[in-house]
């Protein structure tokens, strides 16, 4: 929704002063952007919205209504809302594997010394391979070469070959419970094979399967798309390490040849900021006038250079935004070259920098836009050539400027390069000391808050204030994603905003030196906060459900956050999603996502779009779990989880430990799950 007008006199879009300058600019200059293409939208369809349409054979389009409770096959709502989210699941997990695939290449390629990229965590690297079964002590190179080869085995296994990473790396207390619900995955490609033939028309029809069908493959996505892939690129480009760096347009430097790596994958931005340092190319830049060469990142691949800038990604000049800021960041003309290297490049990128000078530059053979004619693909054997060649067209673009420069005067300081092991580091070793603090109430709990944005509730505005809620009722916030730009460019991710927090979780803030909104990093390192949750559940002796920890995606928008959330539920947390997905057109997948399959999983999901309310219903969700994990350390916390309105109710049903739940019919028979202590953790990152 976008919001009221401005003292500007043009519509309340977004909560980042420089993005709303931006707006009112281009408003200015004529030129439509996301914020009037949505104003432009309006009233968006029902059917949609619902989930209710269904436009798979010719038959269709079909639409569920009132008159018409069935479509012309006999599709239900049901049926066509939980075949609907499969795909929705489908599509993220082939981005994500498509991702993990074109990393083991390139680490092949690194160790075999035909790609630009040095091993940059060995430790890592040996660690793995021997949670793995391989032989830890190989060479450095053949080792990281055969970690790979075993990485892209898994990924290409059959649908019945367990998948060995879940095995290895699961929590005893989950593999327990997917088994009993017969979730345990195969190869990732296999089961977005089978997840995909599944959700054709009139081949699975049952909404239960299919729900199951898409938990089955966000844990195969969850594993391998999101863990494997962290674990590799960690491997190659280092670990994050804690590391200072800002964040908004504002840092956008007028004289240089500015560079933009935009997108999720860090492979080709990594080599072009490398090969930015090098004098051949600053001196280039010299020579056609700018000060120098700067590369500066957008959305995901700029958190991972950022959460890299002290080791690999040297250099790295900062964070512009999040994807909503693309057509703005261009429009400050003074950006060169865009590198595109895989989601969320959207056409309005293009229909934008026809109006100035940027030069777009497709860096993955999967991304393609109409209007844009040079691409780059990455090739790990080519790497330092095709940087070399991306600066070369920048420093062109950089002599071609029009339009005029507008930079808004806007940046903040970040705090970033936040791990596991980077925070055991901090704490002089081990998570230890974080779990005292939960346990004392210090920090009553942890919210990752994490994905997308989107314009449905103004840009960035859901998520900056349920964190600012979260953070100031002593919940410690974890962000990953698009979000991650837009707490660090409100100062969330400044020590300073310890001021913000409760008085608990500000003194421990204070006393570390750290924000009360820790950035893990891009969307793929949302697998970064399932190792937290893994290795905090392993260090309590309990099984993730009975955590005082909570997920949310409060803007979500595409099909990676999708499957992201099945995973989240499956770990056994408590998911908040914002905006509604498009479920509500059937009261079977809701009740089944909000209530029954707590039951069967520990997690469930909270649609709640006020950031406020979704606070309460998180605190609340938190307390319930500190007082079932602390009973007899703190006497208040009943009565304060009620206070909160974790009540019994759609949405919050209790999993209580060691009691048998039958709540669902899974794969036409009825099951029960038990959480269990004693969780023991086989995974890596402690």
């Amino acid at each position: 929704m976008i919001g009221p007008l401005d003292e500007g006199g043009v519509r309340k879009a977004s909560v980042h002063a420089s993005t709303q300058e931006m707006y009112r600019r281009t408003r200015e200059m004529e030129i439509p952007t996301i914020f009037d293409r949505h104003q432009a939208q309006q009233p968006q369809c029902n059917f949609g919205m619902t989930g209710v349409c269904c436009q798979l054979c010719s038959h269709g389009p079909c639409r569920i209504t009132p008159r018409a409770k069935e479509g012309i096959c006999g599709a239900t709502a049901d049926t066509i809302v939980a075949r609907n989210l499969v795909r929705l699941a489908t599509h993220g997990a082939a981005a994500y594997t498509h991702h993990l695939e074109e990393l083991a290449k390139t680490m092949i390629a690194s160790a075999e010394g035909k790609a630009p990229f040095p091993i940059g965590d060995e430790a890592k690297l040996r660690d793995v391979a021997e949670a793995l079964g391989l032989d830890a002590s190989q060479p450095t190179p053949e080792l990281a070469a055969n970690l790979a080869r075993t990485i892209l085995a898994e990924l290409r296994k059959g649908a019945d070959e367990p998948l060995a990473l879940v095995q290895r790396l699961a929590p005893p207390t989950r593999l327990r419970a997917w088994e009993e619900m017969g979730i345990i995955p195969g190869g990732p490609l296999s089961e977005i094979r089978d997840a995909l033939t599944k959700s054709m028309t009139s081949i699975n029809t049952d909404p239960v399967d299919l729900l199951l069908t898409a938990l089955r493959l966000s844990i195969a996505a969850g594993y391998m798309g999101l863990v494997a892939t962290i674990t590799l690129q960690d491997i190659l480009l280092g670990t994050p390490q804690a590391t200072t760096s800002e964040a908004d347009l504002g840092i956008i430097d007028p004289t240089a040849v500015n560079i933009i790596a935009h997108g999720h994958v860090p492979l080709m931005a990594t080599a072009v900021l490398q090969a930015a340092q090098t004098e051949e190319m600053q001196r280039l830049a010299r020579a056609a006038g700018a000060s120098g060469v700067k590369v500066y990142g957008s959305m995901c691949t700029g958190q991972e250079l950022m959460q890299r800038s002290a080791s690999s990604a040297a250099g790295y000049a900062g964070q512009t935004g999040n994807w909503i800021n693309q057509e703005y960041m261009v429009a400050t003309g003074a950006v060169d070259l865009v590198m595109m290297d895989l989601n969320c490049s959207t056409p309005g990128l293009y229909q934008m920098a026809r109006n100035f000078h940027t030069r777009l530059v497709s860096v993955d053979r999967v991304v393609r836009m109409a209007g844009v004619t040079e691409h780059v693909d990455f090739d790990p054997e080519r790497a330092s050539e095709q940087a070399r060649q991306l600066i070369e067209m920048a420093v062109e673009a950089y002599g071609e400027r029009q339009n005029g420069i507008f930079i808004p005067p806007y940046k903040q300081k970040v705090v970033a390069g936040f791990s596991v092991e980077s925070i055991a580091r901090a704490l002089g070793g081990s998570i230890e000391p974080l779990l005292q603090a939960i346990q004392a109430g210090s920090i009553k709990g942890i919210a990752a808050v994490v994905g997308c944005t989107n314009t449905r509730n103004g840009h960035d505005t859901v998520s900056v204030a349920l964190s600012r809620e979260l953070i100031a009722r002593d919940i410690l916030v974890i962000n990953a994603g698009c979000v991650s730009s837009a707490t660090q460019i409100e100062g969330l991710m400044r020590p300073e905003a310890a001021a913000m927090a409760g008085p608990g979780l500000r003194a421990v803030c204070e006393a570390l030196g750290v924000p009360p909104c820790l950035n893990f990093g891009s969307c793929v390192d949302i697998g970064r906060i399932g190792v937290a949750v893994t290795a905090i559940a392993a260090a309590m002796g309990v099984d993730p459900s009975q955590l005082p920890v909570v997920a949310s995606a409060p803007e979500y928008l595409e099909q990676k956050a999708v499957v992201d959330g099945f995973f989240a539920v499956a770990l056994g947390l408590l998911t908040h999603i914002g905006p509604t997905p498009p479920i509500g057109g059937s009261p079977l997948v809701v009740k089944l996502l909000t209530e029954d399959i707590e039951g069967l999983t520990g997690g469930k999901v909270l649609v709640e779009e006020d950031p406020v309310r979704a606070a309460d219903r998180m605190e609340g969700h938190i307390m319930t779990k500190r007082q079932a994990l602390f009973a007899g350390d703190r006497k208040d916390e009943t009565t304060e989880a009620r206070r909160h309105g974790e009540a019994r109710g759609v949405g919050t049903t209790e999993h209580t430990e060691g009691t048998e739940r039958y709540e669902g019919r899974v794969r036409g028979r009825l099951i029960g799950t038990k959480t269990r202590r004693g969780s023991e953790h086989r995974g890596w990152g402690t």
